[in-house]
């Protein structure tokens, strides 16, 4: 019997009306006032074993009263802080989102590309004649993108960051401010966003002069009075800036700043006071920069994480007092870990290394050669740049050899520490499709090279003569990260399951009643929502 065009309708006002029910099931009213605080560098072994000596009020609180994912890991090789930060922004990977690394080789200039460079845009706000930096090598829409859009442009976001590459990719194309630090200690932004800082920015360096840590001690939190400092920040009578600089950055007192630049940012943006839901984003670079000279396993680092607790503690009891409980969201992960230093690892017998670049272009071109004969510049050899994880081969020299990427990753593998190899599309060494993907995931045409390689557990790039460590592996010391929502749209609950950071932007659009990122790949946790 033919339902009548009435009955029709009515049925599917039914269905629509349903669907919305159930896509507004696990919204919770707005916020005032949504946090994220990206660290650049978070093991969640952390959260484990150093919470005896936690406070009340930072991690404690956000593993009491949110929504915790104990097993959250990147599915991919290129575990960087830039192209982590892009992974949560977009809820993509770099096939998706381009960022492949913290740079790559970009064969049109014949260059190195940082993850932000760009040549058209000047810092703000520094004295030195630097090139700023902007999204454009970011491709697709970010959460703060989609937040804008679904707005008209009311909400406003705010990035900060230590470093260029992590507030900018964080920040969206059109945000409030993004915020760095220059070569010289100064927040600085850049042409792209603004042509003057504001006042409020300016007000800060007045009262915060970079240098004015110079030759302070670095005591251990718990340390008694008599104990000698973990570290002296620099010589005070030394004109040595640059190592005083990077011994800033990497220590308690950038970390305190930069919590007090966000504070500032919230009052001097007005954040929360404009009846839209607006982000903060503070990207946590100390953690990182400590971790690249000490590993991720120091006394050093356990301070700079206790230290990070109580900035945590004291930043949340403001926005409390600020805003109001329960009219504040946070969110906490990390863009990935870091493996322990080689002196810890050798004290427990477990192999570590470093692979030298130049011995894998030696190998290649060696095993090119023996095949193919000499290429035709001499000179150049068959291997045109390695920027790990990528080998760019010559386009001249290959072009007319479809074997030569197999052939090269083979030759790779020679060198002690290389465990994988990948040819996009093509050729490789690994057993499985599943084990593929963490490989494919990288691959983004128009900037990747020929070839990708990994390293056995625990090696890594040979630079800074031999010095400390660096991330940028699928193992789980690089990989995993925790993954923590709070407020009062989201459970009170830790979860088991496998979850992945590029499901962080689009499960954040959902309880903000956004379209997701672009590009996202990620999905909505929904366990972690509450109904209400």
């Amino acid at each position: 019997m033919k339902r009548s065009a009435r009955g029709s309708t009515s049925v599917l006002l039914a269905a629509l009306a349903l669907a919305l029910s159930a896509a507004s099931a696990f919204a919770a009213p707005h916020p005032r006032l949504t946090v994220l605080i990206v660290a650049e560098q978070f093991r969640p072994d952390y959260l484990d074993r150093y919470r005896p000596s936690f406070s009340a009020g930072g991690f404690n609180r956000l593993l009491k009263g949110g929504a915790v994912f104990r097993n959250c890991r990147y599915d991919y090789l290129a575990t960087f802080p830039a192209s982590g930060a892009a992974v949560l922004a977009t809820g993509s990977y770099p096939d998706r989102n381009g960022i492949l690394a913290e740079h790559w080789y970009d064969r049109r200039s014949a260059s190195l590309v940082g993850a932000v460079e760009d040549p058209h845009v000047l810092l703000v706000g520094s004295d030195t004649q630097r090139r700023g930096a902007s999204p454009h090598n970011l491709v697709g829409t970010t959460l703060a993108d989609q937040l804008r859009l679904a707005t008209a442009g009311r909400s406003r976001t705010v990035s900060i960051s230590l470093r260029d590459s992590t507030a900018v990719l964080l920040a969206g194309r059109r945000p409030a401010g993004c915020y760095w630090l220059d070569d010289a200690g100064r927040f600085v932004t850049s042409s792209y966003y603004a042509d003057t800082l504001p006042s409020w920015v300016t007000a800060f360096e007045k009262t915060h002069p970079p240098a004015r840590h110079r030759g302070q001690a670095w005591k251990a939190l718990d340390a008694k009075e008599d104990t000698p400092p973990l570290q002296v920040i620099g010589r005070a009578d030394s004109l040595d800036l640059p190592s005083y600089q990077a011994a800033y950055r990497a220590s308690p007192f950038a970390l305190d700043d930069e919590f007090d630049f966000a504070r500032e940012a919230v009052i001097g943006e007005r954040l929360g006071e404009r009846g839209s839901p607006d982000l903060l984003i503070v990207s946590v670079s100390s953690l990182y920069l400590l971790g690249l000279d000490s590993g991720a396993d120091s006394p050093l680092m356990r301070d700079l994480v206790l230290r990070f607790d109580r900035k945590l503690e004291e930043f949340f009891a403001w926005l409390d007092s600020h805003f109001g409980a329960g009219n504040v969201w946070s969110a906490f992960t990390a863009t990935q870990g870091l493996p322990e230093s080689s002196d810890t690892l050798a004290a427990e017998g477990i192999a570590s290394g470093r692979v030298s670049g130049d011995e894998i272009v030696a190998a290649v071109n060696a095993r090119l050669t023996d095949v193919y004969g000499r290429a035709t510049d001499r000179r150049a050899g068959y291997v045109e740049k390695y920027v790990y994880p990528w080998l760019y081969l010559r386009r001249d020299a290959v072009d007319r050899l479809p074997d030569a990427a197999r052939l090269a990753g083979e030759a790779a593998l020679t060198v002690p520490g290389v465990a994988s190899y990948y040819v996009p599309g093509g050729a490789s060494n690994l057993q499985t499709p599943l084990s593929v993907l963490p490989f494919a995931r990288c691959y983004f045409p128009q900037r990747s090279g020929d070839l990708l390689l990994a390293y056995q557990p625990y090696y890594t790039e040979l630079y800074a003569g031999g010095r400390g460590v660096e991330p940028g592996s699928f193992y789980s010391y690089d990989a995993r990260v925790p993954l923590i929502l709070y407020g009062p749209a989201f459970r009170t609950q830790a979860f088991e399951r496998p979850v992945n950071p590029a499901d962080l932007a689009v499960t954040l659009a959902a309880a903000l009643e956004l379209s997701p990122p672009s590009s996202a790949t990620g999905r909505v946790l929904f366990e972690a929502l509450k109904e209400r």
